[in-house]
């Protein structure tokens, strides 16, 4: 495409979101009808597996599109250093404007996360100590620099934190009730408002129609599924699955459902072959558009990771063909085996069961993994002072990571 013909990109990602906490996934209650409704004009993806269940790692894969294992971001210091192959800098590179409203404490500058982008903001730079920044904040920073720079193609990133712990959503959208799932469900609702006020400005300024929609999330949460609460513990699915859905009136068709298991690594690609971009070298991800048109593909198989010899997290990884399982903690050598399809909640471990098949999945995926260790990350740590400072230290207390 040329520059006057490329379609804008908005990557919307809802922190810790549950796909089955989503009327498009089945959930009963009325938590997202506009995500629903966006669902309904585009494709939604049934199944699909981020790279981690914390946000630096995934986030890093994600806008990358490699394994965590390739890109080396494990422990809170570690930093980004991508260069050409991440998005928003291939995006740039052809013309387009990049801009990102972020409020993640982890995908800060200073760790890298802002390359390739025009503009990067971070909404508790001017209010330290601010933790949780809220959704309605983006509101008028999204129309004014849409006014600004919607008149050229333009990728604008927007990180919501409003789902992730605590949960504390204001009165109006308390209607589910006081427990933990159902504040959950109400911050949820608040999102999916403030999506709607978000397209509706796309499209008062005239430029939702050549705009390609994709709302996805980092990871899941926990809710006592294997007897715990949020997220960055562990690899079980609660914490792996994501939802992902993607519109566009121009580039998709509408009212699609993709049964096939899929990667958040697989979203860079997606763009880029939807922008009319060749592939990059580098990508471990691969395009879905081929699954808009054919219902027989084969799941992809999907590696993720948390934890490393450095950090306090066993190092562990999880291993999925789509119908099995395999979950390998490295620091105690144990290993938890899972038939997804007639055990979805990874409640009857079968390694001591069918352990050919767990061999065999773990061969495949470090066959993925070990190439990388013995190379050069391409990301390079920083001295956790200039990266982990002490507001830093609080706003992950505030979220739950720390104690």
């Amino acid at each position: 495409m040329t520059g006057d013909k490329l379609l804008n990109i908005l990557l919307i990602v809802i922190d810790a979101l549950r796909p089955d906490h989503l009327g498009c996934y089945g959930y009963e209650r009325e938590t997202s009808p506009e995500i629903d409704a966006l669902a309904a004009q585009g494709v939604r993806f049934e199944r699909v597996v981020s790279e981690s269940s914390w946000t630096k790692a995934a986030v890093a894969s994600l806008l990358s599109g490699t394994i965590s294992e390739s890109h080396g971001v494990k422990t809170i210091s570690d930093c980004l250093s991508c260069g050409d192959s991440y998005l928003p800098t291939i995006l740039r590179n052809v013309g387009y404007v990049t801009g990102c409203v972020q409020t993640n404490p982890f995908l800060t500058t200073a760790a890298g996360f802002a390359q390739g982008f025009d503009h990067y903001i971070e909404l508790f730079d001017s209010a330290p100590g601010v933790y949780k920044p809220r959704v309605q904040e983006m509101i008028p920073i999204v129309s004014d620099w849409i006014d600004y720079f919607g008149g050229s193609p333009f990728f604008l990133y927007l990180h919501l934190l409003d789902t992730h712990h605590p949960y504390e959503p204001s009165k109006m959208y308390q209607q589910f009730g006081s427990d933990a799932q159902s504040l959950y469900d109400g911050e949820i609702r608040c999102v999916d408002h403030h999506i709607r006020l978000i397209r509706d400005i796309l499209v008062q300024k005239g430029v939702s129609e050549k705009t390609l929609y994709i709302v996805t999330s980092d990871h899941g949460e926990e809710f006592e599924d294997h007897g715990g609460s949020f997220h960055a513990k562990h690899l079980y699915e609660e914490v792996l699955r994501v939802p992902l859905i993607i519109s566009s009136p121009e580039a998709i068709p509408s009212g699609l459902s993709v049964p096939t298991q899929v990667r958040s690594i697989d979203i860079l690609p997606t763009i880029l072959n939807l922008v009319g971009l060749p592939p990059q070298p580098g990508h471990h991800g691969e395009t879905l558009c081929p699954l808009f048109t054919s219902s027989l593909s084969s799941d992809r198989l999907a590696v993720s990771q948390i934890g490393s010899e450095q950090s306090t997290t066993d190092p562990t990884i999880a291993v999925s063909d789509g119908e099995y399982k395999v979950i390998w903690n490295m620091r105690a050598d144990s290993q938890e085996l899972y038939h997804l399809a007639g055990d979805p909640g990874e409640l009857h471990n079968l390694i001591n069961h069918e352990p050919t098949v767990a061999r065999t999945l773990l061969a495949q995926g470090k066959a993925l993994i070990e190439p990388f260790r013995e190379s050069q990350h391409r990301y390079r740590a920083k001295p956790k002072a200039a990266d982990v400072d002490a507001d830093m230290l609080m706003r992950l207390r505030g979220l739950g990571y720390l104690e």
